[in-house]
């Protein structure tokens, strides 16, 4: 047996319980189809990864910051460049910018940009690298 771990799109209802995600211990996987059929039927231990794909994994990154995945323009690196040197956080400018924590700090590096008084230089140990 080896344990499977389970995350759904919304939360599923068992008998009253509302589960987000789960963990079981199983032999096989079995995918059932709309009129009861197997689809699929293989050992449990056969399987390296699920996963919906980068479609669906940018799609969700997408929806937590719209420009995800997405080059920068020049007039967006411009505006970085003002908007670092006038100090604004890190925070906000994932929020003006729509990209995350890493993509800021990677177009700060990428960029050169200086690091700010009482800031560590984007990239280093300690530095505001959480996503």
């Amino acid at each position: 047996m080896a344990r499977v771990r389970v995350i759904f799109q919304e939360e599923q209802n068992f008998d009253g319980t509302l589960v987000r995600e789960l963990t079981v211990d199983a032999a096989r996987l079995v995918l059932v189809g709309a009129q009861g059929e197997a689809l699929c039927n293989v050992p449990v231990a056969s399987i390296r990864s699920i996963d919906r794909g980068a479609e669906a994994r940018t799609v969700r990154l997408r929806n937590a910051h719209r420009n995800h995945g997405r080059a920068w323009s020049g007039p967006e690196e411009s505006q970085l460049r003002e908007m670092w040197a006038a100090g604004t956080s890190v925070t906000d400018l994932t929020e003006h910018f729509g990209r995350s924590r890493n993509a800021i700090n990677s177009a700060v590096r990428r960029l050169n940009l200086p690091p700010r008084d009482g800031e560590q230089p984007a990239g280093t140990l300690g530095s505001d690298m959480a996503p």
